[in-house]
């Protein structure tokens, strides 16, 4: 207010008319977006789940999700500093070398916070996606990494578990750079595909598989939160580097990015 009131005084003492000082800036224009339609998916929840005292796979549920606006392509390093360089988001572990590329290295509280510093800056409300949507708007992308289980050796199924996680992914080896997949995918959205997974705001669940197959939740444990890609992988929500460890569930994603959803 001060500053507004110095600027008035200036103007009027040389007599500029109609000048005005204004410490107010113009919000961040908004990210480019996809609406996604409403849709019902064969939703499986991650986690750990039991029926008779023995761990089990939940079966699929059907799962009605509404429309939303979702980013069109994942955060970019320019993006992510532009959060940093305003004290809303703490530094990356690493910058791309390219700043349109895609932001990698950040933890799920690094995203959040982007989200929240974002919201701020374009007026509008944005949030990482739930499993579902992100499951809804992945479409062809979208694996499921389960494998139903049975009452037969635990070992063989460790290893059918496995070999669908590497079919999923993947050839095992060391990760390449970061790189998001060129093109979009069926519902216009880039970057899906590659070797950078995505987090959403989904939390390991746990609960028991009743006889007639629905699920009873328990309290979910959400310091590990779901990332998706070419498969679905449940990581320590402070982890950066899934490839180091902090991997919960399933095989570690190679490099970790996000984008948002625009929330009505």
């Amino acid at each position: 207010m001060k500053i507004e009131l110095i600027a008035a005084g200036l103007a009027a003492a040389i007599g500029v008319p109609g000048f005005w000082f204004s410490t107010a800036k113009d919000p961040a224009p908004p990210a480019e977006t996809v609406l996604i339609a409403a849709d019902t998916i064969a939703y499986r929840p991650i986690g750990n789940f039991h029926r008779n005292g023995k761990s089990v796979v939940p079966p699929e549920q059907q799962r009605h999700v509404a429309a939303f606006e979702i980013m069109k392509e994942q955060v970019s390093g320019s993006e992510y500093a532009a959060c940093v360089a305003a004290g809303g988001c703490k530094e990356a572990d690493r910058a791309p070398a390219d700043g349109g590329q895609a932001q990698t290295h950040v933890s799920w509280h690094d995203a959040n916070a982007y989200a929240q510093w974002y919201s701020k800056e374009t007026g509008q409300h944005w949030r990482l996606p739930d499993e579902a949507e992100w499951q809804l708007a992945a479409a062809e992308i979208f694996g499921d990494e389960a494998v139903e289980s049975d009452d037969g050796d635990p070992a063989q199924r460790w290893l059918r578990q496995y070999a669908r996680g590497v079919t999923l992914r993947g050839l095992p080896g060391p990760a390449q750079n970061p790189k998001s997949e060129p093109g979009a995918n069926s519902n216009g959205l880039t970057g899906l595909g590659g070797n950078i997974w995505e987090w959403t705001d989904g939390c390991m669940q746990n609960g028991e598989v009743n006889k007639d197959g629905s699920l009873a939740l328990g309290d979910p444990y959400c310091s590990a939160r779901i990332t998706g890609g070419r498969h679905r992988a449940v990581v320590i929500d402070f982890i950066r580097d899934a490839s180091v460890g902090g991997c919960a569930v399933g095989l570690p994603p190679d490099y970790l990015g996000f984008r948002l959803v625009k929330a009505p």
